[in-house]
């Protein structure tokens, strides 16, 4: 099953989901089964983030010039290989993790399933695009505004990001450790589900949520109509499965604007040395983004460090009343590749992520109920497995 996943990944190659394939992935599974080592996840073909440290294989970051051998391997990786996991390869990213498009400058673009001339999203493009086509079973990413969401949205599988701190970061090149959250792709939630139980993230059986609260979160982003309509309608599935709605207008302006200057400052520090050293050798929105973050003043940063701990009271008042929150996962679908450089693209595709990154809740995109292009529907909540219960009722509701 490997080696025809492995077969199909090289046939596929057009689509440039991975910067490198592991030709012994089968021969590893085989050495497993062999030892009695095969556990729950036994034969689970992995597609890695390359900023995820794989022992043996090699890691970029999206950048060439970082480029070097794993001589560890993750723990969040290490975890589920203990479970018969086999890593199938490393995934095209968004340069440094800092973008929303996975156009990388160096690698090329990974190209949307649905349409090959439109984005993947990012930063975790190559790991969603592989899901999405069968290629893996599930897809490891990592998520500072939206980067397992966004193209498990846009690309039409299921993204997840678990609360802040629960999956370890070690091993993980980081772009800014108070956003940064380790997070998984898969095809369905009930395969979610599964895994987390099975590497032990996760419970064996989920509440069953009969009747629950939830609140449409209005004002974050103006949507396209194709957005507009599927979200409704995963709003309509939600409210046949038990949900009561609610209607809650936020100003999510200044929340963005302090995961902004969180992000830019901590990654600037971050890679401070290559913006120096290396800056030539950037993509333009890479090095024109660090170099942002190097110019914002101290001020800028304490300060959006406390609109975090606010959005996060906010939220935290808003779980107080409602089991979950709901927004689509992104503003707009997949847009053409040559129009995604447009500065107005990184604000349609993060403005609803982006906020539980700064607050650290669990949030999951489903996909939403859509024709033609997939559009995804964000889930959040503080409770994490009443968030993948009703996830997961949602999903057979469907």
């Amino acid at each position: 099953m490997i080696s025809k996943k492995l077969e199909e990944a090289k046939r596929r190659a057009d689509l440039n989901y991975f910067l490198y394939l592991n030709e012994r992935a089968e021969e590893e599974l085989e050495a497993l089964k062999k030892a009695g080592r095969c556990g729950r996840l036994c034969g689970l073909a992995i597609a890695v983030k390359d900023n995820v440290e794989v022992a043996g294989m090699p890691i970029t970051n999206g950048a060439p010039y970082m480029r070097r051998i794993s001589s560890d391997t993750a723990p969040v990786v290490a975890a589920l290989m203990a479970e018969g996991a086999v890593v199938i390869g490393k995934t095209n990213m968004h340069e440094l993790a800092l973008g929303a498009t996975n156009i990388n400058p160096h690698y090329g673009p990974t190209r949307n399933p649905h349409d090959p001339s439109r984005i993947t999203g990012g930063s975790s493009g190559g790991s969603a695009g592989a899901v999405a086509i069968g290629v893996a079973d599930l897809g490891v990413g990592t998520d500072t505004g939206g980067s397992v969401r966004i193209p498990a949205a846009l690309c039409g599988v299921v993204g997840y990001k678990p609360p802040y701190g629960k999956i370890p970061t070690e091993g993980v090149l980081p772009l800014a450790q108070s956003l940064d959250h380790v997070g998984f792709i898969t095809r369905t939630v009930k395969e979610l589900v599964h895994i987390l139980s099975a590497a032990g993230w996760g419970p064996a059986e989920l509440p069953q949520m009969k009747r629950f609260r939830f609140a449409v979160l209005i004002g974050v982003a103006e949507n396209t109509k194709h957005v507009d309509k599927a979200f409704w309608k995963a709003v309509s599935v939600l409210e046949s499965i038990g949900g009561i709605r609610d209607e809650v207008f936020i100003d999510a302006g200044k929340y963005g604007a302090a995961r902004a200057a969180i992000l830019l400052s901590e990654a600037a520090a971050n890679y401070y040395h290559y913006l120096r050293s290396a800056a030539e050798h950037m993509g333009r929105d890479v090095a024109a983004l660090l170099s942002a973050g190097a110019a914002l003043p101290a001020v800028a940063y304490i300060t959006a460090k406390r609109i975090k701990e606010e959005a996060t009271r906010f939220f935290e008042s808003l779980f107080k009343k409602y089991d979950v929150v709901v927004t689509p996962t992104t503003a707009a679908e997949a847009l053409a590749i040559e129009e995604a450089g447009k500065l107005a693209v990184r604000g349609r595709l993060l403005a609803y992520t982006e906020l539980f990154n700064l607050t650290g809740h669990p949030a999951i995109s489903v996909p939403a109920p859509a024709s033609g292009l997939p559009v995804g529907l964000q889930i959040a909540a503080r409770d994490e497995d009443v968030l993948l219960s009703i996830a997961k009722a949602y999903e057979e509701a469907l």
